[in-house]
C-alpha cells in the first residue's frame, strides 16, 4: 500500500507537510480500497471494515492538523467509517442475527454458519 511521505528538497526528512498532498492521499485510498474489494467476499459490511482499518492504520502518518480532511476524503470516496461506526454496524449485525461480514452466517462465504 502506498504511504504518506514529506520527503522532497523543499520538506526535509522529519519535517511535517504544510499542504496535504490529495492526490497522494487519493492514492493510499485506492490502494486500501483495492486491497479490501478483494478481500471482502463481496459483503459491503466487511469491505467497510477492512478498507476503514487500513485507513486508520495509515492516517497517523500524516500531521494532525490534515487529518479530519484526509478522512473526509475516504469517506466521501471509499466509504471509510469511524470505529465507533463500525462497533455499531456490528452491534446491529449481531442483534439481528448476522455475521461479523454482515451476511445471514447459512450463507457467508467465509464459513460462520459452519459449526
Amino acid at each position: 500500500m502506498s504511504t504518506i511521505v514529506c520527503n522532497t528538497p523543499s520538506q526535509p526528512t522529519g519535517d511535517t507537510c504544510s499542504t496535504f498532498d490529495e492526490s497522494a492521499w487519493q492514492a493510499v485510498c485506492n490502494a486500501a480500497a483495492t486491497q479490501a474489494s478483494a478481500g471482502c467476499g463481496s459483503s459491503h459490511d466487511h469491505y467497510v471494515n477492512l478498507f476503514s482499518s487500513a485507513i486508520d492504520a495509515q492516517i497517523d502518518q500524516l500531521p494532525e492538523h490534515q487529518r479530519a480532511q484526509a478522512l473526509e476524503i475516504a469517506k466521501e470516496e471509499w466509504d471509510y467509517a469511524t470505529p465507533a461506526e463500525r462497533q455499531e454496524t456490528r452491534d446491529w449485525n449481531t442483534d439481528n442475527g448476522y455475521c461479523s461480514h454482515g451476511l445471514d452466517p447459512d450463507c457467508c462465504p467465509a464459513g460462520c454458519g459452519e459449526y
